[in-house]
């Protein structure tokens, strides 16, 4: 028995004779929404392109791990085939490099630090230093963070704190002989 590989038809394959055409040949522009493997007409490659990041963004976020659960993507058409755009999207653009950030959490009850906006910071050290000068929670000798939260599990906490404490003077403090 011979195997034989089967020829791929791709979205941008470059032979059009192998090149996959999900669409409508005569619309300019649609949504193809591949798991219902529904096509949406569009007016325009702008309202495609925001309809597209939408909606699998919004797939992104119902995503609830589920083996069972659809996959489904939005792709935006340009006369029935897979649009994409040549070149770069702009001069001097390049690829997004992932960055690790750190952000504080109490120890306690799993709060971040967080007004407006969550902060994030460029290493662990960073992160509780700003949690506990700009926010006023206590750092534990062991290093885990307390927020400012006023119940009894926090003010435990925060007392083996003060009393891990006892006896070290403080950088602040005054010792007399």
């Amino acid at each position: 028995m011979t195997v034989v590989p089967i020829p791929r038809r791709g979205l941008f394959a470059t032979d059009p004779d192998q090149r996959l055409r999900p669409g409508t040949p005569t619309a300019e522009w649609e949504l193809w929404l591949t798991g219902p493997n529904n096509l949406v007409p569009m007016p325009d490659l702008a309202t495609a392109l925001v309809s597209a990041a939408e909606h699998n963004a919004l797939t992104v976020d119902l995503d609830d791990g589920s083996p069972l659960q659809p996959v489904t993507y939005a792709i935006v058409l340009h006369r029935g085939y897979a649009w994409r755009r040549e070149g770069a999207a702009r001069a001097g653009a390049r690829v997004a490099v992932p960055s690790l950030c750190w952000t504080a959490c109490c120890s306690v009850c799993g709060e971040l630090v967080e007004d407006e906006y969550i902060p994030h910071h460029t290493s662990p050290e960073a992160a509780a230093e700003e949690a506990v000068a700009g926010r006023e929670w206590v750092e534990l000798p062991d290093g885990r963070l307390v927020c400012e939260c006023d119940d009894d599990v926090h003010d435990d906490a925060r007392a083996q704190a003060a009393s891990d404490n006892d006896g070290v003077p403080d950088e602040d403090q005054l010792t007399f002989p």
